[in-house]
């Protein structure tokens, strides 16, 4: 099995595998030969089979000229 191969059938284990909510499933490179390694989650962690990616909550646009302590978040009443 080479990377591409090993990559696809982890790919294919995280989509059909009946394990896919608790384990999820690398490529590993051992003495020349890749395979496929299947891996726990941590406890209490578990995987939306139904959704494959975590959407992340997109940030306000922030203008280029914004003063520094808008820039990093700070409210103005807490700089200084």
């Amino acid at each position: 099995m080479d990377r591409d191969q090993a990559r696809s059938e982890c790919e294919r284990m995280r989509r059909e595998h009946p394990d896919r909510a608790t384990h999820t499933w690398i490529p590993r490179e051992a003495d020349g030969e890749w395979q496929v390694v299947r891996i726990p989650l941590p406890p209490g962690m578990r995987r939306d089979p139904t959704r494959a990616t975590i959407e992340a909550k997109p940030k306000p646009p922030q203008s280029d000229d914004a003063p520094p302590w808008q820039a990093g978040g700070v409210p103005p009443y807490a700089a200084g």
